[in-house]
């Protein structure tokens, strides 16, 4: 699977679906058809939706280097702990980098946001017209790391024991999977409950095909670090538990020579090194205990990185572009508590964040305040609404309130400060709105109509959050909130935020180009009662349903867009996050030890794609 792979994002669930596609066109002439008056299968090495994929009849893909050396090592940093090896559970901490381990049976396209290659399927059938079915067609070459052959029956396994046991997104997004058959040896086909979700092929492509003769000795909720038998380019090769894992790449791996992999895994060695906190983190990556960091932090990256490696060459930073939306991240409110209820007092909540001062102040001035869910795509609503989303929105605004309804209908933006740090203006709108809800003021304290004081808690699992969320605690506490930070190590952070016993959290909410199922894991109402579900702010409204309900089975990408414009816009409306800001581009930093392809892929920073060259006398001096 994708997740702890450099460079993905931090969702599991979104990774299945961070490419989806558009609609069923014609593939490509790679033609095994069947006719008949009322279907066409059409059978390809490639999974579309709509127009044709680039690289179909390429031998290798434009981001990689297929004449990349093999060898040396590759390094990068991992939050908290680790205690399992099993990230398709709901059970606890799994290490990263399990996504090397096996195989899926499509690999995704780094610059087509439209398109999946074969992996372990090398041919994948459908109809067109009729996106209730799908048939993989497995590679007779594909084994595992034991020589054991991959087969439809392991497919079957994997799928059947993710829709009883896996983790609650994986089954919500795999429980429209009717029946899963293997037709032979080396064809399955999925059955699917409804025409209504085209999308479901692509999710279904992303996940790792599990071994059923080594799982039959093993349970598969239980947490263990015990490696299990994969059919990827690498193997576990050394567990310091809790602290650090290395992968060592296996010589034999039977996609070695696919298009897809060509110029990929390079690094002999692929190691995680785990660290409590972003401080000890970064002082590790100065003392080269890893090698490759993707710098989230915006302190360290405008003043932390003038250390002696950095002023010799022997550290190198860049920001690596993309065409990605922004990762969606805000302050979410827990609408499962009553006084997050009244959107009044969100409104009020919002207002009291104080972005320009922060930016100008704490931030260096680089960052840009989030203005959409979607920011920085075409995806993001902008303006008023246009004439399409009118129609589609027309209908569904009674269900709505007053307030919904008029921030829907003109154009939308973050609240604005003059940056001096005083937010004054902002503020005094934000304590009308909680007086309007109901609450009084009793010695300088916000109380409810029985006296009882209003507090909030922020929850968080990383220190260094303190810079950006203190500011706004003193804006709090000048309404009268008794407002404070809790910071708790990540196993408690994991699992309060799994029963949803926070007020508030910092969460983000990473987007692709074509948005589907994991829309509904953010943001639909039947997961926002599920335990450990991606819906942190707990949002149930019937709009956002119906909105998420077209988008899922929706075959145009302008009708997609538009869908997408009006869902941004609800989301807006319903203040359920106090929006942060963002950065265009991926930030990363390295020793001078690797090297990239000259043309970097659209959509991802493409880790897997480099390769080591040897270190110089320069670069094992600055160990020193």
């Amino acid at each position: 699977m994708g997740e702890g792979r450099p460079g993905k994002d931090r969702c599991l669930i979104h990774d299945l679906l961070q490419f989806s596609p558009l609609r069923w066109g014609l593939l490509i002439p790679l033609v095994l058809a069947t006719a008949s008056a009322s279907a066409i299968t059409i059978t390809s090495n490639a999974l579309i939706l709509q127009g044709r994929p680039l690289h179909s009849s390429a031998d290798y893909l434009p981001y990689s280097n297929p004449h990349a050396p093999k060898g040396g090592s590759f390094s990068t940093m991992a939050e908290g702990t680790f205690d399992s090896l099993n990230a398709l559970i709901n059970k606890g901490s799994p290490v990263e980098g399990t996504a090397y381990l096996s195989d899926s049976l499509l690999s995704t396209s780094l610059d087509e946001p439209l398109v999946s290659y074969g992996l372990l399927a090398e041919r994948i059938s459908r109809d067109p017209a009729d996106p209730s079915w799908v048939t993989f067609h497995l590679n007779p070459h594909a084994y595992f790391s034991n020589h054991q052959p991959v087969t439809a029956d392991d497919v079957v396994f994997t799928f059947d024991t993710l829709r009883m046991h896996g983790s609650p997104g994986l089954r919500s997004y795999y429980s429209d999977i009717a029946q899963v058959t293997a037709l032979d040896r080396l064809t399955v086909r999925f059955i699917f409950k409804s025409k209504n979700n085209p999308k479901l092929a692509f999710a279904i492509g992303q996940m790792s095909i599990l071994s059923r003769q080594d799982w039959q000795q093993r349970s598969f909720n239980q947490v263990s670090l015990n490696p299990p038998l994969g059919s990827g380019p690498y193997l576990v090769d050394h567990i310091d538990p809790g602290r650090s894992i290395s992968y060592r790449r296996n010589p034999q791996y039977w996609g070695r020579d696919l298009m897809v992999n060509r110029g990929r895994y390079n690094f002999d060695q692929i190691k995680y090194v785990y660290y409590r906190d972003h401080a000890a983190a970064f002082e590790g990556f100065k003392r080269h205990e890893y090698s490759f960091r993707q710098e989230k932090s915006e302190q360290a990256w405008t003043r932390g990185y003038d250390f002696p490696a950095v002023q010799q060459g022997l550290v190198l930073k860049k920001v690596i572009p993309n065409q990605n939306p922004v990762t969606m991240s805000g302050l979410v409110f827990n609408l499962r508590k009553s006084k997050f209820q009244d959107i009044r007092v969100r409104q009020a909540l919002t207002l009291a964040f104080d972005f320009e001062w922060l930016n100008r102040a704490i931030l260096g001035g680089v960052y840009t305040r989030l203005q959409s869910y979607f920011f920085n795509s075409e995806l993001a609503a902008t303006g008023s609404p246009t004439v399409q989303e009118l129609n589609i929105l027309q209908p569904l605004l009674g269900q709505l309130s007053l307030s919904e309804q008029q921030s829907i209908l003109k154009p939308w933006q973050a609240p604005v400060s003059d940056g001096s740090g005083f937010n004054r203006p902002n503020l005094i709108t934000a304590r009308q709105l909680l007086l309007d809800v109901g609450y009084r003021y009793a010695e300088g304290q916000l109380v409810d109509g029985l006296g009882r004081p209003y507090r909030l808690e922020i929850l968080t699992r990383d220190e260094s959050q303190q810079r950006v969320l203190l500011p706004y605690m003193r804006n709090l506490r000048k309404l009268g909130i008794q407002a404070s930070i809790r910071v708790v190590d990540i196993p408690q952070y994991i699992e309060r935020t799994r029963r949803f016993d926070d007020d508030m959290v910092l969460d983000t909410f990473p987007q692709s180009l074509t948005p589907g199922s994991e829309q509904i894991g953010y943001w639909g109402s039947a997961s926002a009662k599920l335990a450990g579900s991606l819906n942190t702010a707990g949002i149930q409204n019937p709009v956002i349903d119906a909105l998420l309900a077209r988008i899922l089975v929706t075959g145009d990408r302008p009708a997609l867009l538009t869908l997408t414009h009006a869902l941004d816009r609800v989301l807006r409306a319903g203040y359920y996050m106090v929006p942060l800001y963002g950065f265009v581009g991926n930030r990363v930093a390295y020793w001078d030890q690797y090297q990239m392809p000259a043309t970097p892929p659209a959509y991802d920073v493409g880790v897997d794609f480099w390769w080591s060259r040897p270190m110089t006398s320069r670069t094992m001096q600055g160990v020193r």
